[in-house]
């Protein structure tokens, strides 16, 4: 019997909320930047560095695992419906989010603030999905709020664009070798050439073992049950180890080398919560809630967080405190964040989701 999608929605939220943290604290008064508390949080956020590699490889693994599927029932698979479902999906928010950012958000902070706005990025290229080749070039984020985060959706429609086109074109008993020889070529190229992580070549192996992951589930599903029939005590260790390797990454000049075990780790991780019998995080109710608001989230975060520390600080005028900055603020932009993604899921993107249906024959 296949897994329940429905399992991963926990998996989302848990990765929405490690980029919260990421970017959840912020200030630009100097003394709360060199107060110890704030510099101490800041450090310990550098361990949930994981939130954008799980999207990746939870993204290699459904699409690749979808394709499988719609072959399985149709004899078929559709580039063109697939070009589409991704279409509905993606482009409502993430133009929303452009127009926010190279339109809205110059207009409103020069009315509130009356500050200039000096963008350095180039509006076609976030048009065409390049945003992550605009930040590499620039070596900084844009100014316009909401505009940052693109640049990993850029990275995933650079990779379902090829990708279906991969799984096509390779017949089906080399696509296997295909999907490791794309892997090992992208750890070696990332190294040899010391790629962006923001580079698709640098990505593409959290997103390729993904798929790996999908392989090995559609056609050995057996094994895969076995070994993720595992207790929440012996999955505990799995996710420290995830985390202690994110972390030493971070200090290691080669952490090229360490992408694969990132990755081959988060795979096991969504294995074992689409395959495992015990230690199920649907079980937690807020983040299965949660999971299907995630894209919206991870969007509109940076614009809310934006929203709130302008609406405290520079408009309200309120003392910048190190716990305004490390606990009130960033709470009331985690549900203020909530409330936006919901309100875009219910009643926009749902819209969208709805025309998906049609074109997935599955």
């Amino acid at each position: 019997m296949a897994f329940r999608f429905d399992n991963l929605d926990s998996i989302r939220t848990i990765a929405f909320l490690s980029t919260f943290m990421a970017h959840g604290f912020y200030s630009e008064s100097p003394e709360i930047l060199n107060h110890e508390v704030f510099k101490g949080v800041i450090k310990f956020n550098e361990l949930f560095s994981f939130g954008v590699p799980i999207f990746f490889v939870l993204s290699g693994f459904l699409i690749t695992y979808l394709m499988f599927r719609e072959v399985e029932k149709n004899n078929r698979f559709s580039i063109k419906n697939f070009y589409i479902r991704r279409i509905l999906r993606i482009w409502p928010v993430y133009y929303l989010v452009l127009v926010i950012g190279f339109i809205v958000f110059p207009i409103v902070r020069s009315a509130l603030i009356g500050s200039e706005y000096p963008e350095t990025a180039n509006p076609w290229y976030y048009t065409f999905f390049l945003s992550n080749i605009d930040q590499i070039q620039a070596s900084t984020l844009p100014f316009g709020i909401g505009l940052g985060p693109t640049w990993s959706v850029s990275v995933e429609e650079q990779f379902y664009l090829i990708w279906p086109l991969i799984f096509v074109l390779l017949p089906k008993k080399n696509f296997l070798w295909g999907i490791l020889l794309i892997i090992t070529s992208s750890i070696f190229l990332s190294s040899f050439f010391e790629l962006s992580n923001k580079n698709l070549i640098y990505c593409i192996s959290y997103l390729g073992i993904g798929a790996l992951a999908a392989y090995i589930a559609y056609h050995y599903e057996g094994f895969v049950r076995k070994i993720t029939n595992i207790s929440v005590f012996t999955l505990l260790p799995v996710f420290l180890l995830l985390l202690l390797t994110i972390y030493t990454s971070l200090y290691i000049y080669s952490s090229f080398l360490f992408i694969p075990i990132i990755a081959i780790l988060i795979s096991y991780i969504i294995l074992q919560q689409c395959y495992g019998t015990k230690g199920a995080l649907k079980k937690i109710p807020l983040l299965e809630r949660m999971g299907k608001y995630t894209y919206g989230l991870y969007l509109y975060h940076v614009i809310c967080n934006f929203v709130v520390y302008t609406l405290f600080v520079t408009i309200l005028k309120f003392d910048e405190s190190i716990w305004m900055a490390v606990v009130f603020r960033p709470i009331i932009s985690l549900i203020l964040s909530a409330i936006v993604s919901i309100f875009s899921y219910r009643y926009m993107e749902s819209y969208f989701l709805r025309l998906k249906e049609h074109f997935s024959k599955q």
